[in-house]
């Protein structure tokens, strides 16, 4: 159950992680426990068509996303960009009393920043971001984007993004363990019973 929040906007969660921490897994699994109460956004479907460098801010559509959560906020219903096969298309999304923003640039953009209820950072080692994104696409050859690209740029937004987490939890532990935290957390803040 949602708890009810008469003549209040929205609340708005951001779940940022450097690659491969467990914010998408973690949220995944929320949102199978709590089906239907509360919205979430991906980050990664507001990446621009082209770019040459996927791992920047300038590589997503920042502006769209926050278009998208100032409808949200105001209860109006909005469009988020949506993805099948090759076919890239809008799709229409309801506001809902809670909504859940992953991504792994979420705290940046300050604009962006000032639309976030509450901020979580999922922390992640070098070591296991390189072992997640080798075991993910079980590639070797992503070991040099990794460490060449991915690594250098996420270090580039980390510090900056840590500082402006209300709580910080450390996503080298245990899937299970991540999501008995945030879950925990958002009973504490009191947004979903």
């Amino acid at each position: 159950m949602v708890i009810s929040r008469k003549n209040e906007k929205p609340i708005v969660i951001g779940v940022c992680g450097r690659s491969c921490s467990g914010k998408s897994t973690v949220v995944n699994e929320l949102e199978e426990k709590y089906k239907g109460k509360f919205l979430h956004i991906n980050q990664d479907k507001f990446f621009k068509v082209k770019s040459n460098n996927w791992e920047a801010p300038e590589s997503l559509r920042t502006d769209k996303l926050i278009y998208s959560l100032k409808k949200l906020k105001n209860g109006e219903s909005t469009h988020i960009p949506s993805h099948r096969w090759t076919e890239v298309f809008d799709m229409e999304i309801q506001p809902h009393k809670v909504v859940i923003v992953e991504g792994y640039l979420l705290f940046v953009n300050e604009e962006l920043n000032k639309l976030f209820d509450k901020k979580i950072w999922v922390d992640i080692s070098d070591l296991n971001l390189i072992y997640r994104r080798l075991k993910r696409s079980n590639d070797i050859e992503q070991l040099d984007y990794t460490m060449n690209v991915v690594i250098p740029e996420s270090k580039k937004y980390e510090k900056i993004q840590k500082e402006k987490a209300d709580i910080i939890i450390d996503g080298n532990q245990a899937k299970e363990k991540i999501i008995g935290i945030i879950d925990r957390q958002i009973k504490i803040w009191q947004f979903i019973k």
